[in-house]
């Protein structure tokens, strides 16, 4: 694990309080938004994941608040939450999901699923973090398993990565560490640790231009 994602699971465990806090705040400003967003999500869930049976074990990394490990379980699926921070894997087990605390960079299950979803996870990791977690990742699936995860396009952005500290609804008064890359960067590690791109999208929302990926092993 990196010093920069050390450093920014560090800020998330001081204010996961806020952070959480935060995302109903931010739900509640433009309801409307906020259910298109999580209708667009749901549906990309769907389709990511339309090629596993139901019962399919699945495992979520970074789950915060629980929410897509929810919809997830609601699909029929065998879901595993997980999460670093303890004050949102309290949360996520509050929500009656089945839940561990887990680190894709330092900790190993023991176990493998048929799919494997990260969500706005990998934008907080460099570049070695992401390689080391792409390897692990293809460990743990099942042959034909898929993963589906993003990160931030770094076409649009001045510089590879930076830290800083979100305004409006998102600031916790502390810098986090974020990290961007271009779609060509991801398709060569991925294929490096034998993934082929099942799907990709690059979605282009109002804060941000995410690059969206769905790995098949």
């Amino acid at each position: 694990m990196s010093r920069e994602n050390r450093d920014t699971l560090k800020v998330f465990s001081e204010t996961a309080e806020i952070f959480l806090k935060n995302v109903t705040v931010h739900n509640q400003i433009d309801p409307r938004r906020a259910a298109r967003k999580r209708a667009k999500l749901h549906g990309d869930i769907r389709e990511a994941f339309a090629t596993l049976e139901p019962g399919s074990r699945i495992l979520e990394i970074g789950s915060a608040d629980g929410a897509n490990a929810k919809f997830l379980e609601s699909l029929g699926y065998d879901v595993t939450a997980s999460d670093v921070v303890d004050g949102f894997i309290n949360t996520i087990r509050a929500r009656g999901l089945k839940t561990v605390k887990f680190n894709v960079l330092e900790d190993d299950l023991g176990q493998t699923f048929n799919g494997i979803f990260c969500w706005r996870v990998f934008v907080h990791f460099t570049r070695e973090d992401v390689e080391l977690a792409l390897a692990k990742v293809y460990a743990m699936l099942e042959k034909g398993g898929r993963f589906m995860f993003n990160v931030i396009n770094r076409e649009v952005h001045d510089e590879d990565n930076e830290w800083k500290d979100l305004m409006g609804e998102y600031h916790l008064g502390a810098e986090r560490y974020y990290s961007y890359f271009r779609e060509s960067e991801i398709r060569e590690m991925a294929a490096k640790v034998g993934f082929k791109v099942a799907h990709f999208e690059n979605e282009k929302t109002t804060n941000n231009d995410w690059l969206v990926f769905v790995l098949e092993k």
